[in-house]
């Protein structure tokens, strides 16, 4: 008895700290260097995450593949196309001592958390709004994705990257933000992304872990671009998007990027034995010397 009342209590205590009119970040000192920084699991939700170890997991691998694919240094001006609630941005909060940080996203309360919370923490780390349309995550935006100016300068980033982004935008979407990494892009500069590619997807062979759903079934063609792209869903476009790879050449091509090396391999398609992330990793790279970084 005396047990069910301690368990009691404590659900009550965890429903106050984590349910409606709860702090707005719950998180306790010892689970991480910076817990202000983590969102409150409700807002992680919204990003389709259901368990916290899933938000650490992303931001370790991307900081892993920007070092050894983006050749990320401490001194590295980076611009990250879709920083959601910062997952990527909390890894590398100490990685760039020298460098600066620039996240734009679509997603209002993602940013304001952002500048209410991460931007006063670390000045190099800045946060801006996107209001463009998404089918999916932004129907009403205010700007079509091809009007949008990402927030930076000419030639002022070593790095321009987007961690399962391009996996939820339309062809000229896509080609858009090409022509906008070369423009913020240094000669030498990287432009790194993760993709699913249909040059991986088979229908029907079997899929790893949360690949498994029909979410990845790319079976629908759209917009007239026959087997270089395809979708998941025709009723909301850009749920979630595939690509061929010779379409993606065809647009780097188009903006002025070479393509640094084969796609490294994802996890997600179940056509490799040795994966190197969930997702396909294409890397580009402006041509001209080495990044500054």
């Amino acid at each position: 008895m005396r047990g069910e009342r301690s368990l009691a209590r404590a659900a009550n205590a965890l429903k106050r700290l984590w349910g409606p009119g709860g702090v707005t970040n719950p998180w306790p000192a010892w689970l991480a260097y910076d817990p202000g920084l983590v969102p409150p699991l409700a807002m992680m939700r919204k990003e389709g995450i259901d368990v916290m170890e899933e938000w650490f997991r992303w931001a370790e691998e991307w900081s892993m593949l920007l070092r050894v694919y983006g050749r990320i240094t401490t001194r590295s001006d980076v611009l990250e196309i879709g920083c959601g609630r910062g997952r990527i941005a909390f890894r590398l909060r100490q990685m760039l001592s020298e460098g600066t940080y620039v996240g734009f996203d679509i997603q209002r309360e993602a940013i304001a958390f952002l500048q209410a919370r991460f931007q006063p923490a670390f000045p190099r780390f800045q946060f801006h709004l996107a209001d463009v349309r998404n089918t999916f995550y932004n129907p009403a935006g205010a700007l079509a994705t091809t009007d949008y100016r990402v927030p930076s300068e000419n030639a002022s980033r070593d790095i321009v990257f987007a961690a399962s982004v391009l996996t939820h935008m339309l062809p000229e979407n896509t080609a858009h933000y090409f022509h906008e990494a070369v423009r913020v892009l240094r000669p030498g500069g990287r432009f790194v992304f993760s993709a699913f590619l249909l040059d991986h997807y088979r229908a029907g062979r079997p899929r790893p872990l949360g690949f498994a759903q029909h979410d990845f079934d790319f079976d629908h063609a759209h917009g007239g671009h026959g087997r270089d792209f395809a979708i998941s869903f025709p009723n909301d476009p850009e749920r979630m998007t595939a690509y061929s790879l010779g379409m993606l050449q065809r647009f780097a091509a188009e903006a002025g990027l070479e393509l640094h090396d084969a796609p490294v391999p994802g996890l997600w398609s179940g056509a490799f034995d040795a994966p190197v992330g969930a997702q396909d990793l294409i890397v580009l790279h402006m041509p001209g010397g080495p990044a500054r970084a």
